[in-house]
């Protein structure tokens, strides 16, 4: 059993990017396209020659300028320019000019993130804690054709369903056990009904960067979730107890609020649970909590008990689950063979996964918008050049297309072009009505091809009416009529539309990723002071496990590198074999003061959004021995990465 549960499961995750999904049109271009049809301006071909004029005016003949002058336009409209630590409130992108695929629309995804997360005006739990509805439920509600295939998708045909939080990426089988059911009951019980003064509350100081670094508070904080779990408690960060967000960019990003977790990542509670431990804290109704362990005050009848300490180590609320964590795949290799844990081992890996996952579930807005900093250094330009390259072939397929459309054998039109005439009645009657129905499918691939040149800043929703009018301006003639009707339709519930936002649903910007050239290995090399702690590896050896990684992904060459050693940074220039990436922060010098010293230096929400972009990498390679490898361990294996593996260079010291 333990041998067929720990085989070998190392690849890449082949996440979606924009890009390649817009090839979709290239493939319609390619089954219609006919070279032998002569051209004609019928319906149809018309708008889809102007669409194709408008991207050939955007593109030019120098693909370098070309992205250059996309990386300057998205630093632009996205704020990445300037001193503002929050993202604009609407990207505004120039005609013609499309959404940048390696970056986030943060303003747009943090309102949808929040409204993803709240209640009904009568209290009623979001639907996605209920799971997808089943198809023929959808139906009889008349959720509409879209609704309805998108619940058929979901594979939710039979029962209630599997809850749907729409942080979880990925199926289930390439998530740890029960992660979705786990993530809901978690949500359930930190976002309760009501205003929350009926509950009772543990309130938790975190630890103090002294003695933790970043990785480490987050893992007590899951220690102390699972504890206020298992007490059947509400946890509650101290409010003012997170100095890593004491800085000035918190301070401007939170309007005055800068101790506190939700400077960089959405909250752990409800802002009624919150409002009741600030009022117990203010009115000095709780002892001190610096020094409380959580064991010396469980017995406690005290409706508000307030910690300052706990073994990161606690994980008894897995029990909650039954034993689900004991059927954790076997995906962490070492010394060339995957490395089975221990029973109580999984028991705290399964569970700190679940925590972390919750407690770092979402990036605030503010660190979203430093993450889109740190991915426009460091892809800006691969991803305007691919960007270039598409719409340049898009332009010709677009033509091929109009070629097609307007030239197709035996319609009416054809016919009259060849001078002959559709023999009887009935031949008439025939050729009117497949001459109605091409030009309804020449209709949508119009359509298509707007909702692409205009690029609607999520290219997987359906265009609506306004987002068409906004971007007619880049298009002319036909082509703005044709994409401003079709869109329209859409919008109205038509057939083929999404009027009950159906299309949204199964394609929502919740669970899109960013574009990153991929494959791509994540890559953490510990050093300074951890020696203390841990046996160091030097970089050679870190490059020799990643080198192993090449049988599993052949054309692997991205890496995106976390260090805080600046000979790391400066080695790694010299790998010609390797491209590296890594994040702004000024790296230490040898002889530096340790990591402590380094985080104080550095900017911690740069340093955070580091390991969501290496969370979000196919391949990982690191030290388990560190808690910074342990978070990049722990949240890919709740995204859709468990089974893309985890090569540990001190896997003994975990």
């Amino acid at each position: 059993m333990m041998r067929h549960r720990c085989r070998s499961y190392l690849r890449p995750s082949q996440p979606q990017s924009h890009v390649a999904s817009a090839l979709t049109l290239l493939l319609i271009g390619a089954l219609l396209s006919s070279p032998s049809l002569p051209a004609s301006n019928t319906h149809g071909a018309g708008p889809l020659l102007a669409l194709a004029q408008s991207a050939s005016q955007f593109l030019g003949d120098a693909a370098s300028q070309e992205a250059e002058a996309l990386v300057k336009a998205w630093s632009e409209a996205y704020g990445l320019w300037g001193e503002s630590v929050l993202p604009p409130s609407a990207i505004s992108l120039p005609p013609g000019v499309p959404a940048a695929p390696h970056l986030e629309d943060c303003a747009r995804v943090s309102a949808e993130r929040e409204a993803a997360e709240r209640r009904g005006a009568g209290g009623e739990e979001p639907s996605w804690t209920q799971g997808a509805p089943r198809r023929a439920e959808a139906a009889a509600a008349g959720a509409g054709a879209a609704a309805a295939a998108a619940a058929a998708c979901s594979g939710q045909e039979h029962g209630e369903g599997v809850p749907q939080p729409p942080w979880i990426r990925g199926p289930d089988a390439a998530n740890l056990p029960l992660t979705r059911v786990v993530q809901r009951d978690i949500w359930r019980h930190q976002f309760p009904l009501g205003d929350c003064t009926d509950k009772r509350l543990l309130i938790a100081k975190w630890p103090t960067p002294g003695g933790h670094g970043a990785g480490s508070q987050v893992h007590v904080m899951s220690a102390m979730l699972s504890l206020a779990m298992l007490n059947n408690r509400v946890l509650v960060e101290d409010p003012d107890s997170y100095l890593r967000a004491r800085t000035a960019d918190c301070e401007a990003a939170a309007v005055g609020h800068n101790s506190r977790w939700d400077c960089y990542f959405f909250p752990i509670t409800s802002v009624e649970c919150r409002r009741v431990a600030v009022q117990q804290l203010i009115t000095n109704t709780l002892p001190e909590c610096a020094g409380v362990r959580f064991e010396e005050a469980a017995a406690s009848d005290a409706k508000f008990v307030c910690v300052g300490m706990a073994n990161s180590m606690e994980s008894s609320a897995a029990s909650l689950w039954g034993d689900a964590y004991l059927n954790t795949t076997c995906t962490v290799e070492a010394e060339g063979r995957l490395m089975p844990l221990a029973p109580e081992l999984r028991k705290v890996h399964w569970w700190r996964a679940q925590a972390v996952r919750f407690i770092m579930r979402w990036p605030s807005a503010h660190l979203c918008h430093v993450t889109n900093q740190e991915r426009h250094r460091a892809f800006g330009t691969l991803s305007a050049n691919h960007v270039a390259r598409f719409l340049q072939t898009q332009s010709e397929a677009l033509s091929a297309l109009s070629h097609s459309i307007s030239a197709s054998p035996g319609t009416a039109t054809a016919a009259a072009n060849a001078g002959a005439t559709p023999a009887g009645a009935n031949g008439t009657a025939a050729a009117t009505d497949w001459e109605a129905r091409r030009r309804t499918a020449a209709d949508r691939l119009v359509a298509l091809a707007a909702s692409f040149l205009s690029f609607h800043p999520d290219p997987y929703a359906t265009p609506t009416a306004t987002a068409a009018s906004d971007h007619s301006a880049s298009l002319s003639g036909d082509a703005a009529a044709a994409a401003a009707a079709a869109a329209a339709a859409g919008a109205n519930g038509g057939e083929g539309g999404s009027g009950d936002n159906g299309n949204d649903a199964g394609w929502s910007m919740l669970v899109q990723e960013p574009y990153m050239p991929r494959p791509i290995a994540s890559l953490h090399v510990r050093g300074t002071d951890k020696f203390a702690e841990m046996g160091l590896s030097s970089l050679d050896s870190h490059i020799f496990h990643m080198t192993r990684l090449r049988p599993h992904a052949l054309h692997l060459q991205h890496v995106w590198l976390n260090t805080e050693t600046q000979a790391n940074i400066d080695q790694v220039k010299e790998l010609a074999s390797w491209t590296f990436f890594y994040s702004s922060n000024a790296r230490q010098q040898d002889g530096g003061g340790g990591l402590r010293q380094y985080e104080r230096d550095q900017s911690v929400a740069v340093s955070f959004a580091s390991v969501l972009i290496a969370a979000q990498c196919d391949l990982f390679v690191g030290s388990l021995g560190s808690n910074w490898s342990r978070l990049m361990n722990e949240l890919r294996s709740t995204n859709g990465r468990l089974l893309a593996g985890f090569v540990a260079v001190n896997f003994g010291e975990w």
